[in-house]
């Protein structure tokens, strides 16, 4: 029997190349009759930064920033989902339930994984951008850490 699909995450980065993975992803959805959770991830901030702003901005003015850079990303990741799904309305026009957003906190291909495992998915679909060999070999990839880690399958879609 095959695996079904119910359930399907989306790790969204933001850029604005990213719309035909978020075809796809709605696309597969749309085929499955599944849900789709869009997710993107706020990355922490590196110790010296976190350091400066302990030391030179205010709690309340620190935490302001914060949950304005939050609703920020909601909002924009709300936008866009909103102008994908009008300009497909016809062909989305028999999806099961609407998309969810979602905003995380955390080392992206760390918290891909475990959103993943918390809201049971079963397929993670992300993008990919070429890296040069030397970038790949001292940043690595999202996606490779994802797809090396993940005990749910993964589908990565290329941004050129």
């Amino acid at each position: 029997m095959l695996p079904p699909i119910k359930k399907i995450l989306y790790a969204s980065d933001l850029e604005s190349k990213t719309q035909p993975a978020l075809g796809l992803a709605l696309n597969i959805a749309l085929a499955h009759q599944a849900e789709l959770i869009i997710m993107h991830s706020m990355e922490p901030l590196s110790p010296q930064a976190v350091n400066m702003i302990y030391y030179y901005v205010p709690k309340e003015a620190s935490e302001k920033m914060h949950e304005e850079a939050v609703k920020n990303v909601e909002e924009r990741m709300q936008e866009e989902l909103t102008n994908f799904m009008d300009a497909n309305k016809e062909e989305l026009a028999t999806l099961s339930t609407p998309p969810k957003t979602i905003v995380v906190h955390g080392v992206p291909s760390e918290i891909i994984q475990e959103t993943a495992e918390k809201k049971g998915v079963d397929l993670i679909i992300m993008n990919s951008r070429t890296h040069s060999r030397i970038g790949q070999m001292v940043i690595g990839s999202t996606a490779n850490k994802v797809i090396h880690n993940s005990k749910i399958p993964v589908l990565v879609v290329p941004i050129k």
